[in-house]
């Protein structure tokens, strides 16, 4: 696992527990694992994000008891509730233009495309991080260009 999906699924388990924790639940995380032990009242179990070929968040015991259906449910809303909000700032917020990094390296395709690599303050680092590119990648076309705007 990618150490980025790791920071993310930490965040949407402590947002889990955050909801857990409003509805009276204890959250403790464990340590290297990406798991909580929750309990409330006498019952205990663990928030846990299982990989592939699952991929999604769980709750052990695997039992069919009416506190696990329940905590289940409230894994699920917070889930859905979560998507939604995400979604709705993806598509409320435009993302501003950035004028103050103008010059750009484009990689250039072979259909006549071309691809941002990255954006720079000034022309010298451009190009210093140009000739690295080319140094690694040999098989690949990069060019400085000014372009001050980002479509």
């Amino acid at each position: 696992m990618k150490h980025s999906d790791w920071l993310r699924l930490t965040k949407e388990g402590e947002r889990l527990c955050s909801v857990l924790r409003q509805q009276g639940y204890h959250c403790h995380k464990q340590s290297r694992r990406l798991a909580w032990n929750v309990t409330k009242a006498e019952e205990s179990h663990t928030l846990t994000y299982l990989p592939a070929p699952v991929a999604g968040w769980t709750v052990l015991p695997n039992q069919e008891t009416p506190a696990r259906k329940q905590l289940m449910l409230l894994v699920r809303n917070a889930l859905k509730q979560e998507q939604l909000e995400t979604l709705n700032s993806k598509l409320d917020i435009e993302q501003p233009i950035d004028l103050t990094r103008p010059w750009v390296i484009i990689r250039l395709l072979n259909d006549a495309r071309r691809y941002t690599v990255a954006r720079f303050y000034n022309r010298q680092d451009a190009e210093d991080h140009q000739r690295v590119l080319r140094r690694f990648m040999r098989g690949a076309e990069f060019e400085v260009i000014f372009d001050p705007y980002e479509e």
